[in-house]
């Protein structure tokens, strides 16, 4: 099988090579039929190959196409054959029974036909009145001959009644894009046992009958794209089939287009019909908003096509079933969030996720896509990013983050994508720093120290735009430079990887320098230089760590004895008071015990006020207590002891009376020394 398409796609290759601007994304990645052949145009006219121009009867754009023809195939004698036909835009109604039709060696049109276009004609259901093709010629002198009788007169007159009952034998492709097909009626294709291309795109198709595709064995790609049919008043028409194994008698059938032909969540069921030869599929712009899970498990899909169909990929697992065969998927478009849909993709190539909401690379996700070789991310929310993301894809050939939101460019950024070949930056509003100029600066360097380096991408991808579209984007790129510059504008760039830049132009790379508030060049910035990207970071914070604890450190030490030094009088003070304290506390207890019933006390009270207090207590309290209640009391500031200490003098006062009595104010609270009385 893959042989085989191989051998099919090759013939289209080199239409798809072709050099020239870089091209504009295809909306869908199956482009249009033009991208898939190169026999036929667009319009229909006919493309021969050198060699084969006298094998070629176009008669595009004529009137009477049936005349035409006859006299044409009078001139075919020997080697020439009719192996390619166009009726292209010939206003036909309905195909004309013209198969029967044989050249001067005898050979019947049918029989030689490898090529056929039908392009731009208006098919209708039944014919018009008047309108039979019943005239016909033989080979030999253009004799009028009457067909009223024969058995092909008396079948039903739709559009494709010149297929009838006529086998084409060699007939390789067919072409009968916009014809105006609102039917594809059963056993359509019968007579066509080694079509491989079938071109039905650009119609009104709105019904298949489920044996229309019977017969065609050998179909390896079917074109059905650009079908949308309308009633009567403007709404328009689902596709209904009376069967939706429609296509299981496809049984060599590789690609598939649905592109742009409006699907519903009926027409699902026509998918499971689709066998394990089945390789590319495109439902690209079909208007699904959900696919089933598990819907594909009966394919073994290389290419899928996804894009333009909003919420398609939300369901949990949409494409459950193709982790190993997948090898291309574009889902631009379809305002997919998350990237954990793609886990355990390991063989997958490309990856087209552009115009979507995505704002964080799950790093779980991008792990397990070891064989990823272009990832596309244009037009999503991604910001800056400070750990290794990217770098974690080893096979990353292309990685495009154009127009994201993408303000500053770090270290950690570089570091990351260092080792990419190509990639595309601009779009993204950026901020001057050095860094965006060492990015540059790489990008030049690498620009001298490498060739192109296109994409090579396995048999299976040859027939796409996938092979076409990035590698034309490198081939037709434009090349980072720095001018006047020699070689030592590198000489501060070190190791710089190999990534070039794959959308440079010089309007495209600007970035903000806030200072001024005004955008610049980023060619224009300074660089950070090599010695600030090559700092050993854990090193240097070592060796901070060491400094700064050694600075902690002498404060901590230098504070205490400085504080020591200043106050060590009152320091010392403090702790001879403590002492006394000590010692009159134990001989005052000692006392207590030995002449419990036998002291004598001096008062009858001891007074502990503030000095705040004074005026009060001498002035009003003392004379009261002495005075009028003949209480004796003791005052340390006039029953003191000569040649004791103030602390001495208190304790002794205080050993001296029978009671004590506490003047408690606020400012009592306040003073050392009544706290220590009262103690």
């Amino acid at each position: 099988m893959i042989f085989k398409v191989f051998i099919f796609f090759s013939y289209f290759l080199p239409c798809l090579c072709g050099h020239g601007h870089p091209p504009k994304p295809p909306k869908c990645l199956s482009g249009y039929m033009t991208d898939v052949q190169n026999w036929v145009d667009e319009n229909g006219r006919l493309i021969p190959k050198p060699g084969d121009s006298d094998n070629v009867i176009d008669l595009s754009t004529t009137t009477n196409p049936v005349q035409v023809l006859n006299e044409k195939m009078n001139l075919f004698r020997r080697r020439r054959t009719v192996r390619y036909l166009s009726l292209a835009k010939c206003q036909l109604t309905r195909v004309p029974p013209i198969f029967q039709l044989r050249d001067n060696e005898m050979r019947p049109l049918a029989m030689m036909l490898e090529y056929m276009t039908l392009f731009g004609n208006n098919f209708l259901g039944m014919s018009t009145a008047g309108e039979h093709y019943t005239l016909s010629f033989n080979a030999t002198g253009t004799t009028v001959m009457n067909l009223s009788n024969s058995p092909q007169r008396q079948v039903v007159s739709v559009w494709s009644s010149g297929f009838t009952a006529v086998n084409f034998p060699n007939l390789k492709e067919l072409d009968l894009r916009s014809c105006s097909i609102q039917t594809l009626e059963k056993n359509l294709f019968r007579g066509m046992p080694n079509l491989t291309a079938l071109y039905i795109g650009e119609n009104e198709i709105h019904f298949i009958s489920s044996s229309a595709f019977y017969g065609l064995r050998n179909l390896v790609h079917l074109d059905f794209s650009r079908n949308e049919a309308f009633d009567e008043n403007g709404n328009p028409k689902n596709l209904a089939t009376d069967d939706y194994l429609v296509f299981n008698y496809l049984e060599s059938l590789v690609s598939l287009d649905l592109s742009h032909t409006k699907l519903t969540l009926r027409n699902l069921g026509m998918l499971k019909s689709l066998g394990k030869s089945v390789r590319s599929l495109s439902l690209c712009d079909t208007g699904l908003t959900v696919l089933q899970d598990g819907i594909f498990n009966s394919t073994s899909l290389h290419v899928l096509d996804l894009s333009r169909n909003s919420g398609i990929l939300n369901n949990q697992r949409p494409l459950r079933g193709l982790e190993d065969t997948l090898l291309a998927l574009y889902a631009r478009e379809v305002n997919l969030q998350r990237i954990d849909q793609f886990q355990n993709f390991s063989n997958l190539l490309v990856l087209q996720l552009a115009g979507n909401e995505i704002n964080t690379v799950d790093l779980e996700t991008i792990r397990t896509l070891k064989a990823l070789k272009v990832l596309n991310l244009n037009k999503n929310r991604l910001n800056s990013w400070f750990e290794p993301t990217f770098s974690l894809l080893p096979n990353l050939h292309l990685l495009s983050l154009q127009d994201n939101n993408i303000n500053v460019i770090t270290e950690q950024m570089i570091a990351d994508l260092i080792n990419v070949n190509y990639l595309a930056l601009s779009g993204n509003f950026m901020v001057c720093n050095c860094h965006a100029k060492d990015l540059y600066k790489m990008a030049a360097k690498n620009e001298k120290n490498n060739t192109e380096d296109f994409i090579d991408l396995p048999e299976e991808l040859l027939h796409r735009n996938i092979y076409s579209y990035y590698n034309d984007l490198i081939q037709n790129r434009s090349k980072v430079g720095l001018e006047d510059c020699e070689e030592l504008c590198f000489d501060d760039i070190g190791h710089s990887g190999s990534f070039r830049l794959l959308d440079y132009y010089p309007e495209a790379y600007v970035c903000l320098q806030v200072p001024e508030s005004k955008t610049i060049f980023i060619s224009d910035v300074y660089s950070c230089g090599r010695l600030a990207r090559e700092i050993n970071y854990e090193q240097e914070l070592n060796g901070s760590r060491k400094k700064l604890l050694a600075l902690l450190i002498i404060p901590c030490v230098l504070l205490p004895v400085a504080l020591i030094f200043v106050f060590r009088r009152r320091i010392k003070y403090f702790f001879i008071t403590m002492r006394n304290s000590a010692m009159l506390s134990l001989i005052n207890k000692k006392d207590a015990v030995d002449g419990k019933n036998n002291t004598i006390f001096n008062y009858d009270v001891f007074v502990s006020y503030c000095n705040e207090d004074r005026g009060w207590v001498l002035d009003h309290l003392l004379p009261h207590m002495e005075a009028e209640c003949s209480i004796s009391a003791c005052l340390h500031e006039r029953d003191f002891l000569v040649g004791l200490s103030i602390l001495e003098n208190i304790v002794s006062c205080m050993d001296r009376s029978r009671s004590i009595m506490l003047i408690l104010s606020q400012r009592f609270l306040l003073s050392q020394w009544c706290q220590f009385e009262m103690h």
